[in-house]
C-alpha cells in the first residue's frame, strides 16, 4: 500500500478541478498514480503534478499540501491563458509543508493575494515561476532564505515596495525577472552579489536613486534591463566591465551626465538603449568600438557635438536614433548603409518638427513572405516564448500595432506582429515594411522573413 497521498480521496480537488475537461474521467477505484499529469514513485507516492494548461477551475486553498509528502514538482500554469477557465484565489499558507518541492510553476493563472511567509521554507526550491498573475503586497525579506534557487519570475503582478537586500543570499540564481510590477525605492546594491545572474529585468516599476555600482561585477550579465523606471544620477562606469552582455537597456528613466566611455569595452553588445533620460555631452568615440552592435538609441536626451567618425566602424548596426538631441556637425563622416539609416531618422525628425504628416512610401516585392495556415500548436509555443506577448519581447511598435521577437524549442526564431485588430491585416506588407524602417523592427526582414506568420485571436 502506498503513502496517504496514493489514495483518492486526497485528489477529489483535482478531481473537481477538471470538471471541464472531458479528457479526464474520474475512477475512485484506480490508482491516482495512473491518471494524467500525476507521477508517483515506485512507492507509489506522488512526486509530481503536471496540470498545465489543462483547464483548472477552482483555489489552491481545496488541494490538501499535508497529503503530499513527497511532492517535487508542481505545473500548474497557464491555466488563464487563453480566458476559458481560471485558477484563482491565493496561496495558501499550508504550501511551506511541501518540504521537498524542488519547481513551482503557477504562471499565466488568476492568482492573487500575497506571497505566504511559509513558502520561504522550502529552502530545496530551484525554480519559481509565478509571473502573470495578479500578486499584490510586499515581497517577504525571508525570500533570502531559498538560496538555491536558479530561476525566480515574478513579473506582470502587482507587487509593491522594495526588493529585500535579502536576495543578494540567492547567488545561484541566473534568472530574475520582476519586471512590470509596482515596485519603488532603490535598488538594493547586494544585487551585485549575484554572480551567477544571467538575466536581471526589472524594467516598468518605480525605482528611484542610482544604478548600484556593484552591477558592475556581475561578469556573467547578457541581459539587463532598467529602462521604465525613475531611476536618477549618472551610469556607472563599472557597466563597462558588463563583458558578457548583449542587451542593455537603461532607457526611460532620469539618468544625467555623459555617457561613460567604458560601455565601449561592451564587445559582445547588441542591443544598447539610453533613449529618454538627461544625458549631456558627447557621444564617446569608443562607441564605434561595438563591433556586434546591431540597436543604438539614443534620442531624447541633451547630446551635444558632432555624431563620431567612429561610428562608420559599426558594420552590424541596423537601428540608430538620435533625435531630439542638441547635435551638430554634418554626417557625411558615416557612410553605407548606416548613412542611409541616419537621413531616414532625420527625415522624420524634421518631418515631425514642420508638422509634415507625409509617410515614406516603399516597394514591398521579395522583402516580406507571409503565410497564412492552421498553427494552433506553434501559436501556443509563441505564446510561451514572448510570455504572452510581453513587453520583454517586444521588438518594435507602430501604429498597427507591436512586434515580437519569439525564440522556439525548435531553434527556429520568428517576428509576429500581433495588430491593433483584425481589420489591419490586409495592409500587411506596406505597414510592416514602414514600420521595419522608421521603427528599427529590423527582425522583419531577412532572414526572419522567411518565417513571418499571421494569426488571429482564434488561431
Amino acid at each position: 500500500m502506498g503513502s496517504q497521498s496514493s489514495k483518492p480521496g486526497a485528489f477529489q480537488p483535482i478531481f473537481m478541478a477538471f470538471t471541464s475537461n472531458k479528457c479526464h474521467q474520474f475512477q475512485p477505484k484506480t490508482s491516482p498514480c495512473t491518471w494524467l499529469g500525476i507521477y508517483c514513485n515506485r512507492g507509489e507516492s506522488v512526486f509530481r503534478l503536471n496540470l498545465t494548461n489543462a483547464g483548472l477551475n477552482g483555489m489552491l486553498h481545496d488541494l490538501s499540501f499535508s497529503s503530499f509528502p513527497d511532492l517535487e514538482f508542481i505545473d500548474f500554469s497557464s491555466n488563464g491563458l487563453f480566458g476559458e477557465n481560471e485558477l484563482n484565489g491565493s496561496i495558501p499558507e499550508e504550501i511551506g509543508q511541501l518540504s521537498s518541492l524542488i519547481e513551482l510553476f503557477l504562471y499565466s493563472n488568476y492568482l492573487d493575494g500575497h506571497i505566504p511567509v511559509s513558502l520561504c521554507n522550502l529552502t530545496k526550491m530551484v525554480a519559481l515561476r509565478l509571473y502573470d498573475n495578479q500578486f499584490s503586497g510586499t515581497i517577504p525579506l525571508k525570500m533570502g532564505d531559498l538560496a538555491n534557487l536558479v530561476e525566480l519570475f515574478m513579473d506582470s503582478n502587482s507587487f509593491e515596495g522594495p526588493i529585500p537586500f535579502t536576495f543578494g543570499n540567492l547567488t545561484k540564481l541566473t534568472y530574475l525577472f520582476m519586471y512590470q510590477n509596482q515596485l519603488s525605492g532603490s535598488i538594493p546594491p547586494e544585487i551585485g552579489n549575484l554572480k551567477s545572474l544571467n538575466w536581471l529585468s526589472l524594467f516598468g516599476n518605480n525605482f528611484s536613486g542610482p544604478i548600484p555600482r556593484s552591477l558592475g561585477g556581475m561578469s556573467n550579465l547578457t541581459l539587463l534591463h532598467l529602462y521604465k523606471n525613475q531611476l536618477s544620477g549618472s551610469i556607472p562606469e563599472e557597466l563597462g566591465n558588463l563583458m558578457s552582455i548583449s542587451d542593455l537597456e537603461l532607457g526611460e528613466n532620469q539618468l544625467n551626465g555623459s555617457i561613460p566611455s567604458s560601455l565601449g569595452n561592451l564587445s559582445k553588445l547588441q542591443w544598447l538603449n539610453l533613449r529618454a533620460n538627461q544625458l549631456s555631452g558627447s557621444i564617446p568615440a569608443s562607441m564605434g568600438n561595438l563591433s556586434e552592435l546591431q540597436h543604438l538609441k539614443l534620442g531624447s536626451n541633451q547630446l551635444s557635438g558632432p555624431i563620431p567618425a567612429s561610428l562608420s566602424n559599426l558594420k552590424t548596426l541596423k537601428f540608430l536614433t538620435v533625435y531630439d538631441n542638441h547635435l551638430t556637425g554634418p554626417i557625411s563622416l558615416v557612410t553605407g548603409a548606416l548613412l542611409c539609416m541616419l537621413v531616414v531618422l532625420f527625415f522624420r525628425f524634421q518631418a515631425r518638427k514642420r508638422g509634415s504628416k507625409r509617410e515614406v512610401e516603399m516597394n514591398s516585392e521579395g522583402l516580406l513572405a507571409t503565410s497564412i495556415f492552421d498553427g494552433k500548436t506553434l501559436y501556443k509555443e509563441i505564446i510561451q516564448a514572448t510570455k504572452n506577448f510581453h513587453d520583454m519581447h517586444c521588438i518594435g511598435e507602430g501604429g498597427f500595432g507591436k512586434v515580437y521577437k519569439a525564440e522556439l524549442p525548435s531553434g527556429n526564431t520568428l517576428a509576429v506582429k500581433k495588430f491593433h485588430s483584425l481589420n489591419q491585416v490586409p495592409s500587411l506588407p506596406c505597414t510592416m515594411l514602414a514600420e521595419a524602417q522608421l521603427l528599427g523592427s529590423s527582425y522583419l526582414i531577412p532572414p526572419l522573413h522567411r518565417n513571418a506568420l499571421i494569426f488571429t485571436e482564434n488561431n
